[in-house]
């Protein structure tokens, strides 16, 4: 089984091209290493939507049919519970594990992470490329704007930009999701709070036209597509186009003023059982490759040669206002849950 997945990515390393030859060079190499080591899988710890995960694993198998992936899917937070609890009892059984700012902490400081660097890293879209701290690997990106339904709204009436929301015309009309559960809404509410032009006095006219705040993401574009509320302010990009997509009255809205990049990162595992087949797992994620392939299920190529689905949204010159927490931002989250707190209500 070996020598025939040998043969087959032989084949393909091939023909690839000169475009990719570096890349392929370093995988080429892994894939060795595995084979010497006789790595035949990779326990994958992650969040991944499954058509993410669907596209990924199909492409994967082209490429490596004698390496499987061992797919431990769950939510951000039970993931890094689940890889705590096993190192605890010291058994290291993740390969790759998926995180996001918050999650990484904790990781980061059981040591549970590898450094690790790919080829195509100087390729990667800015400011991921000069962010990178040899852990995280941004292999899903995602785009933060609004979701608006399209039954109630004409495409005429959609809001713009950040400050459009202020209008008393969208009072009880918008929604959501709770910034103090973590995620892209908190990152949306720590960027507008230190934005300048913003801060404070953006909050409170938000808070003024009195939104419906939810629990998560999720829960607040169904209320969209239920048309219980008109727009939802901290939308993703690859959850409300699929939606779009399928039927649902619902339309995707890049701010003119600035979109957010919120991004789910892999990461080897630093006592990872197929350390080769982990580390050419994460390369493959970054590569140009793996990178088309999450665009088709609406990921934002972070790889600059990529090219991204014509049905995804097309950042096309938005300017990005942030892509992660800075450090100051991470040691005084309390202090920005209370401002969450205190502008927006919340208890």
């Amino acid at each position: 089984m070996l020598r025939q997945g040998a043969a087959v990515a032989g084949m393909l390393l091939a023909g690839a091209g000169t475009a990719w030859a570096q890349d392929d060079a370093f995988a080429a190499d892994l894939y060795r290493k595995a084979r010497a080591a006789k790595e035949t899988k990779v326990a994958f710890y992650t969040s991944m939507v499954p058509a993410q995960f669907n596209a990924i694993q199909a492409a994967w198998n082209k490429r490596y049919p004698d390496i499987q992936i061992e797919l431990v899917r769950a939510d951000l937070g039970q993931t890094l519970e689940r890889v705590l609890a096993e190192s605890r009892a010291r058994k290291y059984l993740a390969d790759v594990i998926s995180s996001n700012e918050t999650s990484v902490v904790a990781l980061q400081q059981h040591k549970l992470l590898a450094q690790f660097d790919v080829p195509t890293r100087d390729k990667w879209i800015e400011p991921f490329k000069s962010g990178f701290n040899g852990i995280q690997f941004p292999s899903r990106v995602l785009q933060i704007g609004f979701a608006v339904n399209t039954n109630k709204l004409k495409e005429a009436e959609y809001p713009r930009t950040w400050k459009d929301l202020l209008d008393p015309k969208w009072k009880n009309r918008l929604g959501i999701p709770d910034p103090r559960v973590g995620g892209g809404a908190q990152l949306w509410f720590l960027t507008l709070w230190d934005q300048k032009g913003y801060g404070e006095p953006f909050f409170k006219g938000l808070a003024a036209n009195n939104p419906l705040i939810k629990p998560g993401i999720i829960q607040v574009q169904q209320s969209v597509e239920l048309g219980e509320i008109d727009v939802d302010v901290v939308a993703y990009d690859y959850v409300t186009l699929p939606a779009r997509n399928s039927g649902k009255p619902v339309q995707f809205v890049l701010p003119s003023d600035g979109t957010i990049l919120f991004a789910t990162y892999d990461s080897v595992a630093a006592n990872a059982p197929n350390p080769n087949v982990a580390r050419l797992f994460v390369h493959f994620l970054m590569s140009r490759e793996g990178q088309e392939t999450l665009a088709q299920a609406y990921v934002t190529p972070v790889h600059s040669e990529a090219t991204p689905s014509p049905k995804a949204s097309q950042l096309k010159g938005t300017p990005v206002l942030s892509s992660a927490p800075t450090e100051a931002q991470v040691k005084n989250i309390k202090d920005y849950v209370g401002h969450m707190n205190r502008v927006l209500g919340l208890r």
